[in-house]
């Protein structure tokens, strides 16, 4: 089944992601990778949300620091060219 499949490919990839961190390598993987891996869990997380409504994300409280957070967003943002204020339009979308 694909989400036993995705469930295994997730931990793996949670695994090799800390050990790129840690051994200080994260600037040695490709930015298409990292933007490869991010369209994917935005696609997947877009399409449940489509389909079952608005979640919480289950993110744990130690999974991601503010700046990591404020990072990718801004990433996000920059890359869809979208600003505060249009972010806000879609805020509520899901509601």
């Amino acid at each position: 089944m694909a989400t036993s499949e995705l469930t295994s490919l997730v931990s793996r990839l949670g695994e090799l992601t800390t050990g790129i961190v840690s051994e200080d390598r994260a600037a040695a993987v490709a930015d298409e990778e990292i933007a490869d891996l991010l369209y994917a869990a935005a696609r997947l997380f877009s399409a449940k949300t489509d389909r079952v409504g608005k979640i919480a994300w289950p993110i744990r409280e130690d999974a991601l620091t503010a700046t990591e957070t404020v990072v990718l967003v801004t990433a996000l943002l920059d890359a869809a060219d979208v600003n505060l204020f249009d972010m806000a339009i879609w805020y509520r979308r899901a509601e």
